[in-house]
């Protein structure tokens, strides 16, 4: 819908950002709101509680300041009458409300503002209110940097009265969604451009940072056409912006509609081994994004009750197939080998099989309860729950694998999602969660109710080997060396102290007794530290028994531990011998190219 119908149907809905000290982190927020109606009594003006794409009860409004109202130069008598919501009265005659507030920001995160000497991100819902009942109104956004020699950067549309200042900018959304899902970076930033399939794409960098600008001003154009081939070739918008947010830890990102604010230690590239691959990939998970759940979307998450969670059994499809496709698309467009797509998915096998949780929670309660569980991880965590991005990527695998195994390669997974874009393509709208099943049994020419019943609904374990078979695969452990010792629990280190973060169900610590907080101080009458735990239980076998030393709550206590055999911890996806070759050509299929075919040769 166009700004100018848009207009007609409802008068805008102003907003002014201004940042007078960025170094008291506070951000100054003014809205005018018009009256619509007369005899129209009050407003109720509200702060969101949790922004699209992380599943969290965040609170914006903790950080709200001096909220006030005026009308006609006077002020009003407001009222917060939610945790979120003030009440804002309106006197006869008025035409328009003036609010102002202020934000304080300080919270390095994508999902949250960060404003210092250095830079400003801003991002929307943590700082721009709405009127209840009027989200759908158009929206105008005045934002000015604090300094002349700041440069602001944004995807939200320049409006016509804009005078194309760097540092000063006057934009028009189409709604509030649009408003927010908008993130702003200003700061005196050095920016690189490239264009994908003719679409003007921005990267800006903030932070000390060691990225290398020109290999990814290479390589992102092709993750990008490789994702918009599954799409009919073409990129659902026109120009898209990387923010990337470089500081000395942290790792994650967040989508938005034709953008994406990515957060990344910024010497990672080359203190870490795989540090430019895991930005890489980190990216093009965000990117492909911009289909599934910015467009493509269940119908809970789109629009969005800001202020109440949305439940969705379906976030296995919106981060799990993600997750698998970050890195499909990266083998596409042959950035990656074949072997190295296929250690990946190993590792994440691995991963999962670390974890106790996997046989407890099926995948689709993961999805639902993300708003109690994979955000609010707890010492019970990883033996109660599984996380829909890890189980999710591993069972968005084998949905594909046995797509393409039942139809002899004819279809994928890519099938499905085009399915659900064609739909989404007719009306905007947000699908049904529930038929999300038949339209995979479409696609795959049968049945799939065994399948989801056991990898969506239950908790088994997930076949992969299975599912490999017919691609002439396998998976088996990797780096293991059978007769390990193992006391089954997580730990961490306090200066010299070994302090118990989880316990491990059905574990040789658990049998005896452990418990989260406990510290573990001798083993054997032997100390444990730091550095002596590992050579503590090399020099010992499964079925040893020790007396365990720990510290709890102040007091020592000695229990009786008998030590297990470490499980496997790692997983390799390997070729069988002698394949088929109908393996040989699904493979080929799956993998876009071989084993053994070097960049650029499939």
């Amino acid at each position: 819908m166009s700004h100018e119908v848009l207009l007609t149907m409802s008068a805008p809905i102003s907003y002014t950002i201004q940042i007078p000290n960025p170094k008291n982190h506070l951000v100054e927020v003014t809205m005018t709101v018009p009256v619509e109606a007369q005899g129209e009594s009050a407003l109720e003006v509200s702060l969101p509680s949790w922004s699209p794409g992380s599943y969290l009860m965040r609170e914006y409004a903790k950080r709200v300041q001096q909220f006030e109202a005026r009308a006609q130069g006077a002020p009003l008598a407001t009222r917060k009458i939610t945790k979120g919501t003030w009440w804002v009265p309106i006197a006869d005659g008025v035409s328009e409300v003036e609010v102002r507030y202020r934000v304080y920001a300080h919270e390095l995160s994508v999902r949250h503002c960060h404003v210092d000497a250095s830079h400003a991100f801003l991002h929307g819902p943590a700082l721009l209110m709405y009127v209840e009942g009027r989200k759908e109104a158009p929206c105008v956004l005045t934002a000015e940097a604090p300094r002349d020699d700041w440069t602001l950067f944004t995807t939200l549309p320049r409006a016509p009265e804009d005078e194309g200042q760097p540092h000063r900018g006057f934009f028009r959304a189409d709604d509030y969604d649009h408003l927010v899902d908008c993130p702003i970076e200003m700061g005196p930033h050095t920016s690189y451009t490239f264009e994908a399939l003719g679409v003007p794409h921005t990267i800006v960098c903030w932070g000390a940072n060691r990225a290398p600008i020109e290999r990814m001003l290479e390589e992102f154009p092709k993750f990008i056409e490789a994702s918009a081939e599954m799409f009919g070739g073409a990129l659902p918008y026109s120009e898209y912006l990387f923010i990337a947010l470089h500081a000395d830890k942290g790792y994650g990102g967040l989508e938005h509609r034709d953008s994406t604010a990515l957060l990344y230690p910024g010497d990672a590239y080359i203190t870490e081994d795989d540090g430019y691959e895991n930005f890489l990939t980190l990216s093009s998970h965000e990117h492909f994004h911009v289909w599934n759940i910015k467009r493509i979307r269940p119908a809970a998450l789109g629009p969005f009750p800001y202020t109440q969670e949305a439940y969705t059994r379906a976030l296995w499809v919106v981060e799990g197939c993600t997750s698998y496709y970050q890195n499909v698309v990266v083998r596409r467009a042959d950035l990656i080998t074949p072997e190295r797509f296929l250690e990946l998915l190993g590792k994440r096998y691995g991963k999962l099989m670390q974890i106790p949780g996997r046989l407890v929670h099926p995948l689709e309660e993961s999805s639902f309860d993300a708003w109690i569980k994979l955000y609010r991880p707890d010492e019970s965590t990883v033996n109660t729950t599984v996380s829909y991005y890890l189980k999710g990527e591993l069972a968005a695998a084998l949905l594909d694998l046995t797509i393409r195994d039942r139809t002899d390669g004819a279809r994928s997974l890519d099938h499905l999602m085009q399915l659900l874009w064609a739909r989404y393509r007719e009306d905007g709208a947000g699908y049904d969660e529930s038929q999300l099943q038949a339209w995979a049994e479409q696609i795959a020419g049968g049945s799939l109710q065994e399948f989801f019943d056991r990898t969506m609904r239950g908790t088994d374990e997930l076949d992969l080997n299975a599912a490999l078979q017919p691609f002439g695969l396998q998976v088996e452990p990797h780096d293991h060396t059978p007769g390990q010792a193992w006391l089954g629990l997580k730990h961490s280190a306090s200066g010299d102290r070994v302090m118990v973060d989880h316990v491990l169900t059905d574990s040789p610590a658990e049998r005896a007794g452990v418990n989260p907080g406990d510290e573990l101080v001798a083993l054997g009458h032997q100390r444990v530290a730091r550095d002596t735990l590992s050579n503590l239980l090399k020099v010992r076998a499964p079925g040893d028994s020790d007396p365990l030393h720990v510290f709890r709550r102040g007091q020592l206590l000695e229990l009786e531990l008998t030590l297990g055999e470490q499980p496997v911890q790692e997983y390799a996806i390997t070729p069988l011998d002698n394949p088929t070759e109908r393996q040989l050509t699904l493979r080929r299929g799956w993998l876009n190219g071989d084993l053994g075919e070097a960049p650029g040769d499939s």
